[in-house]
């Protein structure tokens, strides 16, 4: 499935103005040889020696002093992960009940806070209760949610790849390189970038109609 016509199908959703990655190649750089980048990418899976680069983590402001760390991709990483969401949607979309918002196509939270609106007005829910799992990707257990993973994808190359990802090493702004070495991660350890987020959601609330 991740051949050079799936990848070249899935490069018109990467966002052209996106910031790049640790390999300082831009979208606009890698599109000026997009058919010859993406055949070297494909021969390299074929021969089992793609190798996921850091991810470049960048702080934005998110209020009170603190920040929040994300993690940037090179652009050939955005791409391959781009082209492994697209394939986990196909595996899990259709078992996502249809007030499930979080990391799925075409739908958002604006939608989420639209029908939260609708139902306090005039349904007969007149309050919400929030709950948050504090720091939830630091902490996730990566040996079982590969487990749930291959519960619905029997395919190694595929889990080759998630695993080569969940243990990328991440460049801080400071220069320091941190490198996973276990399955279970820490606090603070390093951040995943978007598409493997949607990996994890899709192995946990795929297992079951969320």
């Amino acid at each position: 499935m991740l051949n050079e016509e799936m990848l070249l199908d899935s490069w018109r959703f990467i966002r052209k103005e996106a910031a790049y990655g640790v390999d300082r190649v831009s979208a606009q750089e890698y599109e000026q040889n997009l058919e010859e980048n993406v055949s070297d990418l494909v021969e390299r899976l074929k021969r089992k020696s793609y190798r996921a680069k850091l991810v470049k983590r960048k702080y934005i402001p998110k209020g009170e002093g603190k920040f929040r760390p994300l993690g940037i991709p090179a652009t050939e990483d955005k791409l391959l992960q781009l082209a492994v969401k697209r394939m986990l949607e196909a595996i899990y979309e259709q078992d996502f009940l249809s007030y499930r918002y979080g990391y799925r196509p075409n739908v958002g939270a604006l939608d989420a806070v639209h029908q939260l609106t609708v139902k306090l007005q005039f349904g007969r829910y007149h309050y919400v209760v929030e709950a948050d799992i504090k720091s939830f990707f630091d902490n996730i257990d990566h040996e079982w949610m590969i487990k749930m993973l291959e519960e619905r994808v029997d395919d190694r190359a595929l889990i080759w790849l998630i695993k080569k990802w969940l243990k990328a090493g991440v460049l801080d702004t400071d220069g320091k390189v941190t490198i996973q070495r276990r399955e279970r991660r820490k606090e603070g350890s390093f951040h995943l970038s978007c598409p493997t987020y949607i990996c994890i959601t899709y192995s946990i609330c795929g297992s079951t109609r969320w």
